[in-house]
């Protein structure tokens, strides 16, 4: 199977915005053995929001899909925001390497940072149930696509929020080597988000 990225809207320019959310339309994050979606958030996002915010440059989002048949696989959306990190429980290593790319604020304990965000991650369980593309692929192609970005403008810091569920928890910090950082509760659903972030 050859695996394929595509810039949502350089798939718009070539065929037209109903065409992509014709596409995007089937995606899923439903197992066939669940009763209900593992994160109707990432479903929402693609097909409500994923054009409008790449047309305004609030993020961009990127199509996952199989070259062979064109099923889509899944998908990720990068930004680039600051984000403040507590110094409080970093060891001295982790902030000496922040102090590359951080500015300090030693009134709040606290350093504020530039960094990648991967704002939305997720498989698509309508094709294969989500078996014929893994995590780890998805964020090989998640981090290839930072790479780059961070190869033409610099940075070194990428950060993530995810809901405190403990399958997510072992995927991000356990198997991607995230470290937590902090936790936020969301304004919209009064959700509990953990923070990750990683050094690239």
């Amino acid at each position: 199977m050859s695996i394929g990225v595509w810039h949502i809207l350089d798939l718009v320019d070539k065929y037209g915005e109903d065409a992509v959310c014709k596409f995007i339309s089937d995606f899923s994050t439903k197992k066939k053995d669940c009763h209900r979606a593992l994160n109707p958030d990432i479903e929402v996002f693609l097909k409500r929001n994923a054009i409008r915010f790449a047309r305004e440059k609030k993020s961009i989002t990127y199509l996952v899909y199989d070259e062979d048949d064109g099923s889509l696989l899944g998908y990720f959306t990068l930004a680039h925001k600051p984000i403040e990190i507590p110094t409080v429980g970093l060891s001295n290593t982790v902030i000496k390497k922040l102090e590359k790319y951080a500015r300090p604020s030693e009134e709040h304990g606290e350093y504020t940072v530039s960094a990648f965000l991967i704002a939305q991650f997720g498989k698509n369980y309508a094709v294969d149930d989500g078996k014929r593309i893994t995590g780890d692929e998805l964020m090989k192609l998640c981090n290839k696509e930072l790479f780059d970005v961070q190869h033409r403008i610099g940075g070194g810091l990428e950060y993530l929020d995810c809901e405190s569920d403990a399958k997510l928890i072992d995927f991000y910090h356990d198997q991607q080597h995230f470290r937590l950082f902090g936790e936020r509760i969301s304004n919209k659903d009064s959700k509990r988000y953990l923070q990750f972030m990683r050094f690239i």
